[in-house]
């Protein structure tokens, strides 16, 4: 897997999440707003205005997950063929963050190993 890759999988993941977030409180203050100022329960109507993004957003969570997965297991790999051990061990330690920081910054190739 292209470093290229990782970085795009990364990205995607953590977008993908905070996309969730916005529509998880979207589908949240949905039903809470059908409800009125002042409500101290929410009825089934009021609910029922809340679930579809509420859905909406658990899907993006899992496609986030599933693309930070996949870009963490790739840059582990990644990191492990070439060599590059500290990269390595960050992103095994940062997960998706780490893989994103190897997408940017990491080595794409084996370093040449030093003349004496």
């Amino acid at each position: 897997m292209s470093k290229r890759t990782i970085l795009f999988l990364s990205l995607g993941a953590i977008l993908l999440g905070i996309v969730g977030a916005v529509v998880f409180a979207v589908g949240i203050g949905a039903a809470a707003n059908c409800a009125g100022p002042g409500a101290t329960t929410i009825t089934q109507e009021c609910l029922a205005q809340g679930t579809t993004p509420t859905y909406i957003a658990f899907a993006l969570f899992g496609l986030a997950a599933l693309l930070g997965l996949i870009g963490w297991i790739g840059g582990l790999i990644k990191t492990a063929t070439i060599g590059a051990w500290g990269w390595f061990v960050a992103v095994l330690i940062l997960g998706s963050l780490g893989a994103l920081i190897y997408g940017i910054a990491g080595p794409e190739t084996r370093a040449a190993p030093a003349a004496y």
